[in-house]
């Protein structure tokens, strides 16, 4: 195991991060300065690898790697402004990096470069696939009062489909998890008896964190930054949704309400009928199929309807969550391993954009764009400008917020709706291509020019 240091100003990113290493066996220590990267290289503390951003807001990443050097302390270095062979090559040889990478990175192939830094050989990682999924997955059929639970050997394809429908018997006894949780296929081959055995603890790295110093956008952010494949579990009192990425885009959205269920989802959107459902839903009992397969065979949608009402699905989940200030998220490397899925692959940036426009009202907006408050595009987004689907308006309005300008002179200027144009003000600020800065120049601002 290595003892690992994080420096990373983006605290998701971080969070991301630091969860990874701890599922391969290693301890990580995360700070979001560089003057607190120097602070944790007191006479006690002992770090076996350190990543460092070279974008920190108060200090140089350079002056991080010098102390890291002195300390003999082996580094990589990231960054999402400093770029091409000229960067990397004095991040290495003048300030002693071991290696550079630039966002947005693998984070399999930065984390196999802190573990070589280290020292460490690397850990198989279906060695602790296998722990970790197993406990994560106790935890959630335990919640659930779910007493046996049988899986098979994963298939190789990820993609989505919403699981079996459930009977309306049993929508009225509980709100049981419709989830690939209970059904989907896993690592490790034999029964589950949960009842039968005490329940282990979860590791700590998969409580995540609390929804209050962050939001769901920042944190699909940091899944696109990092490229990164696995779960996002997001919980808010009894309500559970979990979100699955592969290379940092969404490709499956799940939620253990009942209405949030592709069959009633379809229902809700007028796709079915309340008599075409429970005719699916029968069927695939009778058959041991998922709902959206027993659609199929029925003749009730086509597979161009069903995947277009999957996106929606999934989105809507997403969505929901987007308002969410309270309850927590944690982390899993876990990957969607159903071959015999619709496959899906949705942009978290456009996600995002369009999210805050259905979701957020225009009182929420109005408190949270002030009219006084000026954006200015930020230095390292996790999003190219190309990769977002901007409309002309929203394009002319992002083109606008140069700093100089004040919510209210951006609105003054643009031909959108006050809504609509606070909610895409809104939705750049969420996705990292926008921020507020601070006016009063000092010595420790951030460095926008130079290592």
């Amino acid at each position: 195991m290595a003892r690992l240091l994080i420096v990373e100003d983006n605290q998701e990113l971080a969070s991301l991060i630091a969860t990874v290493a701890q599922t391969r066996g290693h301890d990580a220590l995360t700070v979001f300065t560089g003057e607190a990267a120097l602070e944790s290289l007191g006479p006690t503390a002992r770090f076996d690898a350190a990543l460092v951003d070279l974008l920190l807001p108060d200090i140089r990443g350079s002056e991080v790697l010098g102390a890291l050097r002195a300390h003999a302390i082996p580094a990589i270095a990231v960054s999402g402004v400093y770029k091409g062979d000229r960067f990397a090559q004095e991040a290495i040889q003048v300030h002693g990096a071991r290696a550079f990478f630039e966002k947005p990175f693998e984070l399999d192939a930065v984390m196999d470069a802190l573990e070589e830094a280290a020292g460490v050989p690397p850990v198989p990682h279906t060695e602790l696939l296998d722990e970790v999924d197993l406990l994560v997955l106790e935890e959630l059929v335990e919640d659930e009062g779910v007493e046996e639970l049988t899986v098979s050997e994963p298939s190789s394809e990820p993609s989505v489909e919403a699981p079996p429908e459930p009977s309306p018997e049993d929508d009225e006894i509980s709100e049981s998890l419709p989830l690939p949780f209970a059904r989907r296929d896993a690592v490790w081959t034999e029964a589950v008896p949960t009842r039968e055995r005490r329940r282990r603890q979860l590791p700590e790295w998969s409580l995540g964190g609390d929804l209050k110093h962050t939001s769901v956008p920042r944190l699909l952010n940091a899944y696109y930054e990092a490229r990164h494949h696995g779960e996002l579990k997001l919980r808010q009192g009894t309500v559970l949704k979990v979100v699955y990425f592969e290379a940092g885009r969404v490709v499956y959205a799940a939620s253990n309400l009942a209405p949030e269920r592709f069959g009633r989802f379809c229902l809700r959107k007028g796709a079915l009928t309340e008599a075409q459902l429970a005719e699916a839903t029968a069927y695939a009992r009778e058959h041991t199929l998922r709902t959206g397969d027993a659609l199929l065979k029925r003749g009730l949608l086509s597979p161009s309807q069903r995947r277009r009402l999957l996106e929606e699905q999934v989105k809507d989940i997403l969505w929901s969550t987007f308002t969410w200030t309270e309850g927590g998220y944690g982390f899993s490397p876990m990957r969607p391993q159903r071959a015999d899925l619709v496959p899906l692959s949705l942009f978290p940036g456009d996600l995002i954009v369009e999210g805050v426009t259905r979701t957020e009202t225009l009182v929420a907006l109005r408190q949270r764009m002030a009219p006084g408050r000026r954006l200015f595009p930020t230095a390292d987004p996790p999003y190219g400008l190309h990769e977002l689907k901007l409309a002309g308006p929203q394009a002319l309005l992002l083109a606008f917020a140069d700093g100089t300008k004040t919510v209210e002179d951006l609105l003054a200027l643009t031909d959108l709706s006050e809504r609509e144009a606070l909610a895409t003000l809104r939705g750049l600020e969420l996705s990292g291509v926008l921020e507020e800065r601070q006016q009063t120049p000092n010595r420790r601002q951030r460095i926008s020019f130079g290592l």
